[in-house]
């Protein structure tokens, strides 16, 4: 059983190298097609078979047959319309089809049918047709059908080279696109570039499926260019694959030519070649070292080195990868032409190579460049555009000028006082609203506190009973003496006594509490006016706690003051000033946010000794300025409570580039010490 399927597998393949070197002797598309369908009907075990092919104007008609008769093709009257419908399905989608009896009763004849296309230049123009006897086993029929397709293979590669045959009648100038190709060589002294130019423009000149350019460095090859392809994936299979099999070629140093034939190779390249070949699926492959350029040497130079070059062989520098992916003869002179430009592009890529390998190449080019461009009038204007950068970066170094550390506050009176809930209660009643001028001693709020006036009740109320007892005593004290009972007069005269103690008392703790009562109603501790805002929504019908702060008086006719908050990161120069100058008093001028165009001065007073948070500032210290007392009647008309104000503090000269660029320089600086 064994030797029967082993015959059969070397009949199939005795065959199907024979339809191949059918395809590949040229022969005339009548003999082709009668040799081609004949041995395809006999390996195959069929009766009948036929190839049809359709014309430019879309009439499809029979260019062979093998034993059609014999299926009872022409016997029948529709055999003729259900069986170009079976074509032309076949020619519309391309694809191969196995048609039974069975399945389908609109078939030309009984037998089973099967049918792939047949393509020239990757268009269908065709099909074959095989006639099978109807008892043909289903199991084998999908093999049929996939070797059938792999004939049908060969057979449209035939049409492609009968095209490509026709095309190359016509005279071609070989020489005058090799012109052409080696001017495009000699316009790019980089290797990225002239590898481009190699792999497409080397491809339309040598007539061949795909060139590639492989580049040599150190240990390592890399695929600059592939043609078709405007950049190299190095991760993809095929040029990793293509990668290792140009390493192990320019390792060898021989050239390879592969045309589907079993020589002998190095190891390592047979290796390599036969993973490469499985992934691009390439019927010929022609690899080519490129070597460096000779050195160019004088006539004595040469008679003495003649020996050492003959010893020593020129540096392998990559290598010209040449494909066919149809056919594994390669075509006409393609050998002889691929060896004689892959010469040519040594010698580019070499020079290419060696003006990369240049250090600091991109900085000399651009160097180069822009000294090309400025001379003449522009070289002129660039000294003097030195000179003034020169003077600029020297005025910025050297000439000082006053740096002034910049603040945001607000401009309040300096007389102020906060007035706070004097008992926990309730705000019953509001004397006075915002803005309101008050004297010192008016009352303000009124609080209710129910436990206070509670405890006071309960006192006067104990202190009536007690003044009740105390005339009870001082009777009884009376009738006692008349009575001359001395024990009831001294009994009544110690509870008389006891009395009044605890009628004094009660008497003290009365005051207190009127006097506590009394604070429920709050008074201004200073002439002012009212600054806070709102006071009606803020404060009424709402309880408060003793020492919470309910309102602001300000005394707007004393003197005012600046209240700063001076960003931490500026502090630094007003303490380095403060330390030179030995004084806290420094100069400083504000801006009113209500008129920007006059400029007041003061003095700054003292700052916070620990640094706060602002919302908008971030990290702060507080600070405050006294306004001088010759800029108040300027001032007077601007006054207004809480009225913003820009203030810059004098710290002293510093460098006019610190002046100002100085927050830039300080940011530089933070980032360089967290880093």
């Amino acid at each position: 059983m064994q030797t029967n399927i082993q015959q059969a597998r070397d009949q199939v393949t005795r065959l199907a190298r024979e339809i191949e070197l059918i395809a590949d002797a040229g022969g005339p598309p009548d003999t082709f097609f009668r040799e081609f369908l004949g041995r395809l009907v006999v390996v195959l075990g069929a009766q009948a078979g036929a190839i049809w092919l359709r014309d430019p104007q879309g009439r499809t008609g029979m260019a062979a047959e093998v034993n059609l008769a014999a299926t009872g093709f022409y016997e029948r009257k529709e055999a003729a319309q259900n069986n170009d419908r079976v074509i032309g399905d076949v020619i519309e989608t391309g694809e191969a089809r196995v048609l039974a009896p069975d399945a389908d009763k609109d078939l030309p004849t009984s037998h089973v049918l099967l049918v792939a296309a047949l393509l020239r230049q990757k268009q269908v123009v065709g099909a074959v047709e095989i006639f099978q006897r109807p008892d043909s086993p289903k199991d084998a029929r999908p093999g049929y059908l996939q070797f059938m397709e792999q004939m049908c293979g060969h057979a449209s590669r035939y049409l492609d080279r009968q095209d490509s045959a026709k095309s190359q009648s016509a005279p071609i100038d070989f020489w005058k696109q090799f012109e052409r190709f080696l001017l495009q060589l000699q316009r790019s002294l980089y290797s990225q570039q002239v590898s481009h130019v190699v792999a497409n423009d080397g491809r339309q000149l040598l007539q061949c499926d795909r060139v590639s350019v492989a580049v040599r460095r150190g240990d390592s090859t890399r695929i600059l260019a592939i043609s078709g392809t405007d950049a190299v994936n190095r991760r993809a299979n095929l040029v990793r694959l293509m990668s290792r099999l140009a390493h192990r070629v320019t390792a060898t140093g021989d050239p390879l030519l592969f045309t589907g034939t079993n020589e002998p190779l190095a190891p390592q390249v047979e290796t390599a070649l036969t993973d490469y070949l499985q992934e691009s699926g390439s019927r010929m492959v022609q690899v080519i070292p490129l070597r460096e350029n000779a050195a160019i040497l004088s006539g004595q130079d040469l008679d003495d080195t003649k020996q050492t070059r003959d010893v020593k062989p020129r540096k392998v520098i990559g290598a010209l990868i040449v494909e066919q992916v149809a056919e594994s003869r390669p075509r006409a002179n393609l050998v002889e032409r691929s060896t004689l430009v892959a010469e040519h592009v040594a010698g580019a890529l070499d020079n290419a190579l060696k003006h990369e390998r240049l250090f600091l190449l991109p900085v000399w080019r651009f160097l180069g460049d822009q000294w090309d461009r400025i001379r003449g009038k522009r070289l002129r204007r660039l000294v003097a555009g030195l000179i003034l950068f020169t003077a600029a970066t020297l005025a910025l170094v050297f000439v000082k000028w006053d740096y002034r550390a910049e603040s945001k506050g607000v401009l309040l009176p300096k007389i102020q006082s906060d007035v706070f809930a004097s008992w926990d209660g309730e705000v019953v009643k509001l004397f006075v609203d915002s803005g309101d001028r008050v004297k010192k001693g008016d009352p303000l709020v009124v609080l209710r506190n129910e436990e206070l006036q509670a405890k006071l009740l309960a006192a006067e109320n104990e202190r009536s009973e007690k003044g009740q007892l105390l005339l009870a005593l001082e009777a009884q004290v009376n009738e006692a003496v008349k009575a001359a009972n001395r024990k009831e007069e001294i009994e009544a005269t110690g509870k008389m006594v006891q009395t009044r103690v605890d009628l004094e008392g009660l008497e003290a703790e009365l005051n207190i509490l009127k006097s506590q009562v009394e604070k429920l109603t709050v008074r201004s501790q200073i002439d002012g006016v009212v600054a806070t805002f709102q006071l009606q929504q803020l404060l009424l019908n709402r309880p408060v706690t003793r020492g919470e702060k309910l309102l602001e008086i300000m005394d707007d006719s004393g003197p005012w003051r600046l209240e700063l908050e001076v960003p931490e990161h500026r502090m630094g120069h007003v303490l380095r000033r403060q330390v030179l100058t030995g004084t806290d008093a420094l100069p400083v001028e504000f801006l009113l946010a209500t008129t920007h165009e006059t400029t007041f001065h003061g003095v700054l007073e003292s700052e916070a000794t620990r640094a706060a948070v602002s919302e908008k500032e971030g990290t702060v210290v507080e600070a405050y300025a006294s306004i001088r007392e010759d800029e108040m009647p300027r001032l007077k008309e601007h006054l207004r409570i809480g009225a913003e104000v820009r203030a810059r503090i004098d710290c002293g000269p510093m460098s006019l580039g610190y002046v100002l660029f100085g927050d830039v320089v300080e940011w530089v600086m933070k980032r360089w010490m967290l880093w």
